[in-house]
């Protein structure tokens, strides 16, 4: 897919994008992308517009008819001979099915390109391959062909080829109706029929061109016997009379492989025929106590516990026969749920350590997928019914005007207590989690509220509220600043006492020391925190990277949440940490740790730009942190 269809195709599936997450995607630098982002844009002509709003790149579409006309044309064309990623398919094949060796002129003359273009393809075909052990031997005067076993020639077509090699292959309609039988009997989803097509496409292609596969590594007899090599053997009797072909247990294997790594069936009854394996409960607690052991999050498989623990089996299946997922599905996943993606680089240590297997980082994709969803579980049994006391000077009317508008931003089921500046009721503004007035409604109370309390207008700035609000449920347990303390969760959390900035050079540990002796000075944490946190560095380092590092640790009796901030500066490409956050939570059993998931989310995010981070090593002052932060805001999708 070539770049502007490439772009197009995300900004209609993920709505949003950023330069750099696309300039990742691509492998190519930030001016590439804005370059084509322009061709694009220029493409598009007036019936569509990609345009950069607060940083993010977003597809306008002014004219559906005539939008829908060009986009099939730019997806028609990035099919044909002008996509590199077709060309290199399409040489694939032609070396693939060659009954000896092609010359590049030959390859050229299919291609409609010049022997440079064809040459240059091959290059590029020769260090996809290399992760497959196949390799392309020759010379371009004599000719080239494809070297590799056959399970590796076949692995590597269906891997990176698969819609050039099987899509378009015509099975016929006999064979196409047994396979959706079977499947559908088997409680296979549309994703796994699709794979399930590719492969038997594959192997009958190969099988009836006169290339069976004969030989499988000795790790392929664990699929005998299983419910995935039942399945295929249960295919092939189906298919065979149809085709003519008597097709080894080796064949059977290879089917069984499509089964054995296929994405986790959707229903129960299809889970239940292909149970998870007997281990992978004990690798679901190792995840979840290294998780506990590392982060200090105590997240349950509650939701989804069996699709975990069947995902675990089908993805050790695939890591096991090297069979590989598309990156693009889960090429955003990291910079959209960094805690998750977080936890899922933990899962991956786990799993490497107890299964000797190489997890890729397409897999970590996935499992972030899940682990989001058991912190979204986890966050939402910890949430409580918000209440709500409106104060109104002027009236009822206005009141519960306010209330509409409010009702509108909070979440279902929060409570409103209603009532006036000449009537307040004590008890109720000190039971709210958060009292809203009107201008001046509260001006006798002489600052005796312990709620948060935000001072409203007829009219305000609904986006600027919302940040404002997320953090009332966190105000009972750490010291906030709510009104115009800016996104950043952070900054609201510290004062110029728990900033500082330390000299170059300072190291993790002494960086840790440092902002430790300051809270002891202010009296927020004792020497117990001290060696608390002690204890969790030897078990588990708390430095997030080579850029930053977050120790935390519960502090015995404390009420509240305490934070400290260091910085030491660097430059850009000099080693070392830039910033430390020193963390002490409650250790009591109430205590909500969502605050502790929204302080690793913001702090992932800065890290994973090593440029901005960086930029804030350099700050002096709290002052500055706090200006820093409002120009570079990281905002949590929620």
């Amino acid at each position: 897919m070539n770049r502007e269809t490439h772009i197009l195709r995300h900004l209609e599936t993920a709505l949003a994008a950023t330069p750099d997450g696309l300039a990742a995607q691509l492998d190519l630098g930030t001016r590439s992308i804005v370059n084509a982002v322009a061709r694009l844009d220029a493409m598009l002509g007036t019936a569509a517009s990609v345009r950069l709003v607060d940083g993010r790149y977003r597809l306008y579409i002014l004219d559906a008819r005539r939008y829908g006309e060009i986009r099939q044309a730019l997806l028609d064309a990035d099919e044909s001979l002008n996509d590199p990623a077709h060309r290199r398919a399409l040489i694939y094949r032609a070396l693939l099915r060659a009954a000896g060796p092609v010359r590049i002129g030959d390859l050229a003359s299919r291609l409609s390109v010049s022997r440079t273009t064809a040459t240059t393809d091959l290059a590029a075909l020769r260090e996809t391959l290399a992760g497959h052990d196949v390799t392309i031997t020759g010379r371009t005067n004599s000719g080239v062909r494809l070297e590799g076993s056959e399970l590796d020639l076949r692995m590597a077509g269906l891997t990176h080829f698969a819609e050039v090699l099987c899509d378009h292959y015509p099975l016929g309609d006999e064979i196409a109706e047994t396979v959706a039988s079977i499947c559908t009997s088997r409680h296979l989803n549309r994703s796994s029929r699709h794979t399930v097509l590719r492969w038997l496409t594959m192997l009958l292609d190969r099988y009836l061109s006169g290339h069976p596969l004969t030989e499988l590594p000795p790790e392929f007899s664990e699929l005998e016997g299983t419910p995935a090599h039942d399945f295929a053997a249960e295919l092939l009797a189906g298919i065979s009379p149809l085709v003519r072909i008597d097709p080894p247990p080796t064949e059977q294997l290879f089917m069984a492989m499509a089964v054995a790594g296929m994405r986790t069936p959707d229903d129960q009854e299809g889970r239940q025929l292909f149970p998870a394996d007997e281990d992978v409960p004990a690798l679901v607690d190792a995840i979840f106590d290294r998780i506990t052991e590392v982060m200090g999050l105590q997240v349950e498989a509650a939701e989804l516990a069996d699709e975990f623990a069947h995902h675990l089996t089908f993805m050790l299946s695939r890591m096991r026969f090297r069979i590989h997922l598309d990156d693009d599905a889960v090429a955003d996943i990291r910079d959209q749920y960094p805690v998750a993606h977080r936890m899922a680089e933990i899962s991956r240590q786990v799993l490497e350590e107890r299964t000797g297997l190489r997890i890729t980082d397409s897999e970590v994709g996935l499992l972030a997928g899940y682990h989001q969803v058991f912190l979204d579980h986890h966050e939402r049994s910890r949430r409580t019914h918000l209440r709500v006391a409106v104060v109104t000077s002027a009236g009822r009317v206005s009141g519960h005007l306010l209330r509409i508008q409010l009702a509108r931003i909070l979440p279902e089921g929060t409570r409103y207590v209603m009532m006036s500046a000449d009537q307040l009721d004590d008890d109720a503004l000190t039971a709210a989690d958060l009292v809203v007035s009107t201008p001046g409604a509260l001006a006798g109370t002489g600052g005796a509220l312990t709620s948060p309390v935000v001072e409203l207008g007829a009219v305000f700035d609904r986006d600027e509220l919302v940040n404002q609000l997320s953090r009332v449920r966190l105000h009972r347990y750490a010291d906030l600043n709510l009104a115009g303390a800016g996104s950043s969760l952070l900054v609201s959390m510290l004062d110029a006492d728990r900033f500082m900035s330390l000299p170059p050079g300072t190291d993790y540990h002494r960086a840790t020391a440092a902002l430790i002796d300051r809270l002891e000075e202010l009296g927020l944490v004792g020497e117990s925190f001290r060696e608390a946190l002690r204890r969790r560095e030897r078990d588990s380092s708390m430095l997030l990277d080579e850029l930053v590092g977050f120790p935390h640790a519960t502090v015995p009796g404390a009420e509240r949440v305490v934070l400290a901030m260091g910085v030491i500066p660097r430059h850009i490409d000099e080693p070392g940490v830039r910033a430390v956050f020193v963390m002490g939570v409650p250790d009591k059993q109430d205590y909500d740790d969502t605050i502790l998931i929204d302080v690793y989310d913001e702090i992932i995010r800065l890290a994973s730009d090593r440029a901005l981070i960086t930029s804030l090593s350099r700050v002096t002052s709290h002052e500055q942190l706090f200006w820093f932060m409002a120009d570079h805001p990281t905002r949590r999708n929620t």
